[in-house]
């Protein structure tokens, strides 16, 4: 009977417990569906977000420095305005929805508006409103929730494959797309972004989070694209982050502005 209760209650542990091995020093086993669960209760909610501080953009290597500040209206608009680093007079700016984008850049005097897709072919990478507000707001990235977690030393990792209908697979081992969240605040770390077709590696991290009045929030953005032989880099230091407040949106294209 001793034995037979021994038994029952091994049996018992090995059910209950994780079906995988987790490596050294990997957080705590969570089931997938409950680690995005907790992921989701843990974004960081908003209405409206002001984020402001300075940057930096390069291409092959060569780049320029300059001041931002970024408002966000949750699924709605993104609106960025770019200022010169030292004397912090208006360069640029631009506003940009699910279904259109706009800007105009006031030393060259001109402006381009039209639909997201053809912006994005304009600019060379193909964007989608969504992970853009994703990213900027430090939340959780939904994608299609097809994820399925990868165990790694110190960060929940989730990996994602495309569902979408006639997709071409990706290598055997290669996700799409993948996401590492803090082991005890559930924020996300990282993104990285693969589309084989046209050869575009992006990765996004999200790093020194910092309290910002009442909530948490990265100090430091930095997004690597990789096309081919083409390397862009942009690297955000955010200084000042408010939530829930009063906020306009202006923009107005003078109408002296060439379009392009």
């Amino acid at each position: 009977m001793r034995k037979l209760l021994a038994f029952i209650t091994l049996l018992s542990l090995q059910a209950c417990g994780p079906k995988v091995q987790l490596p050294e020093g990997a957080p705590p086993y969570l089931k997938t569906k409950e680690l995005i669960e907790k992921a989701e209760a843990e974004a960081l909610s908003f209405e409206n977000l002001s984020i402001k501080g300075k940057g930096r953009y390069e291409e092959n290597g060569k780049g320029q420095s300059f001041r931002f500040e970024i408002r966000l209206v949750q699924d709605s608009l993104i609106w960025v305005d770019i200022a010169d680093p030292f004397l912090g007079l208006k360069v640029a700016r631009g506003i940009l929805s699910a279904e259109e984008v706009s800007y105009y850049n006031r030393l060259e005097r001109n402006y381009r508006q039209g639909p997201a897709d053809q912006m994005a072919n304009y600019i060379g990478f193909t964007f989608d409103f969504k992970p853009m507000m994703t990213v900027l707001s430090a939340s959780f990235s939904q994608w299609n929730m097809k994820w399925y977690q990868d165990y790694q030393p110190d960060v929940y990792q989730l990996l994602n494959y495309s569902t979408e209908e006639g997709a071409a697979p990706p290598p055997a081992g290669s996700p799409l797309m993948s996401q590492a969240l803090h082991p005890q605040s559930f924020r996300p770390l990282h993104f990285k972004l693969r589309r084989p077709q046209s050869g575009q590696n992006l990765q996004i991290e999200l790093k020194d989070y910092q309290a910002f009045s009442d909530f948490e929030f990265p100090s430091l953005v930095q997004m690597d694209f990789q096309e081919n032989s083409k390397k862009l880099m942009l690297r955000l230091e955010i200084t000042d982050v408010k939530r829930n407040e009063n906020q306009t949106y202006p923009f107005r294209i003078p109408p002296s502005y060439e379009k392009l």
